[in-house]
């Protein structure tokens, strides 16, 4: 089995990135040790997508597997507090 190039879809991610109006970054996962650190406390089937807020000093604030707008928004609304 040929390994998995991540770069051969950054078409596809890109085109979907447009058609999403999305006006974050968006990136490929290509370091399967940094994927597999993230996801290890979450058991079941592979997590991904994965949302996840990072704070003003890069730490890792909120992992989710399944999307949560208002569970996101306070923790966003938390880390924006005062």
């Amino acid at each position: 089995m040929d390994k998995y190039d991540p770069l051969s879809s950054i078409g596809q991610v890109q085109q979907y990135a447009v058609n999403a109006h999305a006006s974050y970054p968006i990136g490929l996962e290509v370091d399967t040790d940094t994927y597999g650190a993230l996801n290890a406390n979450f058991q079941g089937p592979n997590p991904f997508p994965v949302d996840v807020i990072v704070d003003r000093n890069g730490i890792i604030q909120y992992v989710a597997r399944e999307y949560d707008p208002d569970q996101m928004q306070t923790v966003i609304e938390s880390l924006l507090g005062p």
